[in-house]
């Protein structure tokens, strides 16, 4: 009787080797995005870690481009308050996202859930560092804030659009149904607009105001403030020229009688 030959099915397919460094990771993440569930089983807290370090970083630089709507210091607070608003809606998004997944057939482990968490926070900052040039065009060429909101707004909503498709394949390897994943990208989204208007201003701070501004305030309500003031940037008075100062700043002298011609007599 000869020996039949294993199923490749029934083999287990070994793991993607770890990349060797934090750029190789997010490559990985775009050719393979499943690689970091693969590995997940054997991976230890240092690679998750550090790609959720590097994902800091990106939201960092996008930041940044979005402050150059009113650029100076507003371009270091919104580099600041980028990376702040997406780790906080996470933070606070990431016990719903266990438990809906959950009721919704996956199996989660604590490995793989750092895994999956990794692998959208990456996804999520490469989609912004690739939308990172249009952030910048048009926040540094608008004057208007409820323009430059509006665009930010519809980036956003771009960037999770896109980052939701690792997180729907991820899903659907551990066995999720779809629907828990829309339920949770549209509460993440609103847990993200709440926030941004928690740790405002962003985009615009007024002269001499603070970089956090205190008092309950809901995204709607902010929004439709943004809309009804429509606040501009203020635009730079130009430098006066020296000659037209030095004009400003001489006072004109009144010519002197001519001698030829009659003065009147005083009584």
């Amino acid at each position: 009787m000869e020996p039949t030959a294993p199923n490749p099915a029934e083999t287990p397919a070994e793991a993607p080797p770890q990349p060797v460094s934090l750029p190789a990771a997010f490559h990985d993440l775009l050719t393979h995005p499943l690689a970091i569930l693969d590995r997940a089983p054997g991976m230890g807290l240092g690679p998750a870690l550090s790609l959720l370090a590097g994902s800091v970083a990106l939201w960092v630089l996008y930041g940044a481009a979005a402050g150059f709507f009113q650029g100076g210091t507003q371009i270091l607070v919104a580099a600041l308050k980028a990376p702040l608003i997406i780790l906080l809606a996470l933070l606070l998004c990431l016990p719903s996202l266990f438990v809906f997944s959950a009721m919704a057939g996956t199996r989660w482990t604590t490995r793989t859930f750092l895994a999956v968490l990794a692998g959208f926070a990456g996804t999520l900052a490469m989609v912004l560092l690739a939308l990172l040039p249009v952030s910048w065009l048009f926040s540094a060429s608008s004057r208007h804030l409820s323009t430059a909101m509006a665009f930010q707004f519809l980036l956003w909503v771009v960037a999770l659009a896109l980052s939701e498709k690792f997180l729907r394949k991820a899903l659907a390897a551990l066995g999720t149904r779809p629907s828990a994943l829309a339920l949770w990208m549209g509460l993440f989204l609103l847990v993200s607009l709440q926030v941004t208007t928690m740790l405002r201003p962003v985009l615009l701070r007024k002269p001499g105001g603070g970089v956090f501004v205190s008092g309950k305030k809901s995204f709607l309500e902010q929004m439709w403030y943004v809309f009804d003031k429509d606040e501009t940037v203020p635009l730079k008075k130009p430098a006066p020229k020296k000659a037209e100062t030095a004009k400003v700043g001489k006072t004109a002298t009144p010519p002197k009688p001519d001698a030829s011609t009659p003065q009147p007599k005083r009584r």
